[in-house]
């Protein structure tokens, strides 16, 4: 019996913070951005899921936020990863859930939500694109921190556009 191999990646990232929710974000009518800032790097690590279209792996993210707000941000969220069986530009829809700890309670969160917390939730949903280089791909993400519907006390959360590219190695 085979074993599947672990592939490693990295990506740097930059991005930009918005105002609403994070459904407000994909609404161009109500989408606001907060003039706050990200940018930043990852390493991930991912395998197939047996011989299906979808890989499991983990990724640790590290952020720095400017702008509205001044911290680093460290996210490490385990990642599900699902590769179409002909790909053309699209390389691959991605959703990940993990945790966030932010070095200073971030102030676009507080300027929101009136309070917020340096430990949250964190999920990403990022769609990856090819490149002319096929060790290379780009990739277009959300980047959230909440509550998790209350699993955290404090009521509060931001979500970032990000792009990013990518790496494997």
């Amino acid at each position: 019996m085979a074993h599947a191999e672990w592939t490693v990646h990295g990506s740097v990232v930059l991005g930009t913070m918005t105002e609403g929710s994070w459904h407000e974000t994909v609404n161009p009518n109500r989408l606001r951005f907060a003039g706050s800032h990200l940018v930043g790097g990852a390493v991930g690590v991912d395998r197939p899921l047996g011989n299906s279209r979808f890989r499991l792996g983990a990724e640790a993210q590290l952020v720095a936020h400017f702008g509205r707000q001044d911290h680093f941000e460290l996210s490490v969220p385990i990642v599900l990863r699902y590769q179409p069986k002909e790909p053309t530009v699209l390389s691959s829809l991605a959703a990940g859930l993990g945790l966030s700890y932010a070095t200073k309670v971030p102030q676009v969160e507080i300027d929101r939500n009136g309070a917020s917390q340096r430990l949250f939730v964190h999920w990403m949903a990022e769609i990856e694109f090819d490149l002319p280089d096929p060790a290379l791909t780009s990739f277009l993400r959300l980047h959230h921190r909440s509550d998790g519907y209350g699993i955290f006390e404090v009521d509060a959360g931001s979500t970032g556009f990000v792009f990013g590219v990518r790496k494997r190695f």
